[in-house]
């Protein structure tokens, strides 16, 4: 029998500035709702920025979730060679770090796994008004469910198959500000 190639699932983004945190919300959700094998890690990577670059290098595959700037709601799966025309990076984002600066850094040094990048459109509603929250907008909030379903189709595409840990949880739940503090404590 082969040794199980290692996976982490990766939430990023800042919860602080609304939508663009749904990648840390959706890690949480996972966490909550699924029991995975030991082989198999979901972080909440928040904005940590180049501070992952160790983190990453340590795993055979990476699921990135992410939010992009595009049409609220619609999900994207790709990977670093095929990033849809559709979305940006960077007129969004509080992260340190870009996350295709992040990605390249890797390349250049050699350490880069196989990464998949599974993201939410948003709208950077909170950056246009200046007010921020946790909350997720009814718009991304109604498509959670959708991307957790590409995530969990590409976990599963790993040979991953985790165990439901509590069937009643949705992904379009909200998550408070208080939940997100607590599970990362």
């Amino acid at each position: 029998m082969t040794e199980a190639r290692s996976l982490l699932v990766l939430g990023v983004g800042n919860v602080f500035y609304g939508d663009e945190g749904a990648g840390v919300h959706l890690v949480h959700y996972l966490r909550q709702k699924y029991i995975f094998p030991a082989h198999v890690e979901v972080v909440d990577g928040g904005t940590l920025g180049w501070q992952l670059l160790n983190l990453i290098a340590h795993y055979d595959h990476v699921i990135l979730v992410d939010a992009v700037a595009a049409s609220p709601g619609k999900v994207f799966r790709f990977d670093r060679e095929s990033v849809p025309d559709e979305i940006g990076y960077g007129k969004l984002s509080s992260h340190e770090w870009e996350v295709p600066d992040l990605l390249s850094a890797m390349e250049l040094y050699g350490d880069l796994p196989e990464v998949t990048c599974v993201a939410i459109g948003v709208q950077p509603l909170e950056f246009e008004t200046g007010e921020i929250g946790v909350s997720l907008s009814a718009a991304v909030r109604s498509r959670m469910p959708a991307l957790a379903a590409v995530v969990m189709r590409e976990v599963e595409l790993q040979g991953v198959k985790p165990t439901v840990a509590r069937p009643e949880l949705r992904a379009d739940e909200p998550f408070s500000a208080e939940d997100i503090v607590l599970q990362s404590a």
